[in-house]
């Protein structure tokens, strides 16, 4: 009977774990549509914010649907964005109480730093990396031909590069959470800085499209300065 009862105790557990799991997907899923139907209100004006760093740019669509799928792809885009704290924070609440408490502390900057470093990254590519980029691509057309650019692919073009970006920015988050489970230490990080560097320029130059190296230098000045950031961070923090 003892055996028994540990089994149906166990089931109920699992049951349990199965419907919050549920109601955690039911909730993350409605804020997110309510978020999408507030960014399709506002599609005009992501377009237009995401063609700021094109410049003097011409875009065509070349298919009568086009311009209908681009607002719906930049609705969908910054509506994953602005609901992703909330979904951290229902993924983050799942996942917590099978965490040991040191598991917990590196939880807690994640769901709280995460998005607004991914924020910061896209931010910072919207206004440092793209302009250069497509400045370059449009004046070496001058001469040759006027550049007519389709805006399905602009679009894809500067929000994947923001991705990119948004993603390197999680550099910070990902050296602090490395330090809270003891896999590194400032000291550590201060002695491989050339190690880094040689990453960074690397990761610079596989996310720049340009061939010039000035958008690939500021990336990687970008990331090297995360770096450093994050060993500062580090040692305000004694580690």
């Amino acid at each position: 009977m003892d055996g028994d009862e540990q089994s149906d105790e166990k089931v109920m557990t699992v049951v349990e774990h199965l419907d919050e799991l549920r109601t955690r997907l039911i909730r993350s899923l409605l804020v997110f549509v309510v978020t999408l139907v507030v960014t399709f209100f506002f599609g005009k004006e992501i377009i237009k914010f995401l063609e700021l760093p094109a410049g003097n740019i011409t875009f065509q669509a070349l298919s009568i649907e086009e311009p209908l799928m681009v607002y719906c792809k930049v609705s969908f885009y910054a509506a994953l964005v602005v609901s992703a704290p909330y979904l951290l924070f229902e993924i983050a609440g799942f996942i917590a109480p099978g965490l040991k408490p040191a598991e917990q502390k590196i939880m807690m900057p994640i769901v709280l730093g995460g998005p607004l470093l991914f924020v910061l990254g896209a931010l910072f590519c919207h206004q440092f990396v793209l302009p250069p980029m497509l400045t370059f691509f449009n004046s070496f057309g001058v001469g040759i031909s006027p550049v007519q650019q389709r805006l399905d692919f602009y679009i894809s073009l500067v929000t994947m590069m923001m991705l990119y970006m948004g993603f390197c920015f999680q550099l910070p988050l990902v050296i602090f959470a490395a330090s809270l489970a003891g896999l590194v230490n400032s000291r550590q990080l201060l002695a491989t800085w050339k190690y880094a560097l040689v990453i960074s320029s690397v990761v610079a130059a596989i996310i720049t499209p340009d061939p010039t190296v000035i958008s690939m230098l500021i990336v990687m000045a970008a990331l090297m300065g995360l770096y450093l950031i994050s060993i500062l961070m580090l040692k305000l923090t004694g580690r």
